[in-house]
């Protein structure tokens, strides 16, 4: 009966008390720490400052416990993505001999830490053992800093029957002193909104699923019929709101879902609607405006956010007159990721915006749809002869703005 209703390269940065720009992207780099010392219990009171070697001990008798204090310094607009405590040894472990790290506070000073006044550990980070003597040992601190960086404090601590040690900051060799290699990332950008580039104001009306269960039967008509041209079925039990976002579920012999919108049941308007899918290809995630007067295809059909097999590639279809006729657009992008999908329409003809940026026109006055129209989200069914596979469809809002002039 109806044809549809029925780019982050990561980079890394020095670590010290100044920032250093990286040059190449994902080119690690790395400085000395700012702080380091160990401290050891049969000498309560004593400051090893400024000892050219870090030690670790797990001898009750003796015990030696290492710190080290780095400052990390983010570039604005970045965060931390990995972290990395490299230190080179002054002694072999045996493979079921280890040196722990730690995070601590940094209620200590390198001139004036001792066994009585050490803080201590905290967090446990990882441990390393089995490695030789003259090497590089290398621990996963990632967990233990903030993403925005600031001030770190490690502790190391041996359970070997025996002194474990490195190269302190004061070592002869610069080369061979701790650091710690701290990779980051450009902060997450949200992608922008037609409504907010073009000034759309207020929104009327839409949906931010910020609730939870059945999608709001005051705002929606969850199908509960045949798929998309007789393929699978539609199911009221596929869709579910978690809280923040409304998800389409399609399995893999086509029980799927779809819903279309009580509210805004208009001529002209303006509707984005944010949105991410992923799964088999078979899977077709669409936002459409559907027309009120079900006469498909003569009252038209605009799919302004469509996947057709491939999740890198969005698409909009115009579907026009009783030929149904199309125009159309397709434009690379990992729909997996969310996006905010737009459509103006006016009696100047239909615009699509894809993140605030138009890739759609049609201004052919033959071609607008005749009557009142709805927006409806879909997730459509096409096997074919590969393997059948799961879908999804993630919708984090659905909102509608006054038309061009009516405002």
């Amino acid at each position: 009966m109806f044809w549809r209703k029925c780019a982050a390269v990561a980079s890394s940065i020095l670590v010290g008390s100044a920032i250093i720009t990286p040059t190449t992207a994902s080119a690690a780099a790395s400085v000395s720490l700012t702080m380091d010392t160990y401290v050891q219990a049969n000498k309560p009171t004593t400051n090893f400052g400024a000892s050219v070697r870090l030690s670790t001990e797990g001898r009750t008798n003796i015990w030696r416990n290492t710190l080290l204090r780095f400052k990390v310094q983010v570039p604005a607009g970045e965060h931390v993505v990995s972290a990395k405590l490299r230190a080179y040894s002054e002694a072999s472990t045996t493979s079921t001999e280890f040196v722990d790290v730690f995070t601590t506070s940094g209620a200590w000073t390198e001139s004036g830490v001792t066994w009585n006044n050490a803080p201590a550990r905290q967090t446990w980070l990882g441990k390393k053992g089995g490695f030789a003597n003259g090497s590089w040992v290398e621990w996963d601190v990632t967990k233990g800093v903030s993403s925005n960086g600031g001030e770190q404090n490690f502790k190391l601590e041996s359970n070997a029957q025996k002194w474990i040690g490195f190269k302190s900051k004061e070592s002869p060799d610069p080369a061979l002193r701790p650091r710690l290699v701290v990779t980051t990332a450009p902060d997450a950008v949200a992608p922008a909104e037609a409504a907010v580039a073009l000034g759309w104001g207020t929104p009327v009306t839409g949906d931010e699923f910020n609730y939870t269960g059945a999608p709001d039967a005051a705002k929606w008509d969850v199908y509960n019929s045949a798929g998309h041209a007789g393929n699978g079925i539609r199911s009221p039990q596929q869709v579910a709101v978690d809280g923040s976002k409304m998800v389409m579920t399609g399995t893999p012999d086509g029980t799927t879902a779809g819903m279309g919108a009580k509210f805004a049941r208009q001529k002209y308007g303006r509707w984005e609607v944010r949105a991410a899918g992923s799964g088999d290809n078979e899977y077709h995630m669409v936002s459409i405006l559907w027309p009120d007067s079900e006469n498909w295809p003569c009252d038209g059909e605009v799919d302004y956010a469509e996947t057709t097999g491939d999740w890198n590639l969005i698409q909009f279809f115009h579907h026009y007159g009783c030929s149904n006729s199309q125009t159309s657009a397709s434009k690379t992008l990992d729909v997996t990721q969310f996006h905010n999908y737009a459509v103006d329409w006016s009696p100047n003809g239909i615009v699509g915006y894809v993140d605030g940026v138009k890739w759609f026109e049609d201004n052919n006055s033959a071609h607008q749809p005749p009557g009142s129209m709805h927006q409806t989200l879909q997730l459509d069914w096409f096997p074919d002869s590969t393997a059948n596979g799961a879908g999804e469809m993630r919708v984090d809002w659905v909102r509608v703005y006054a038309a061009a002039g009516t405002a």
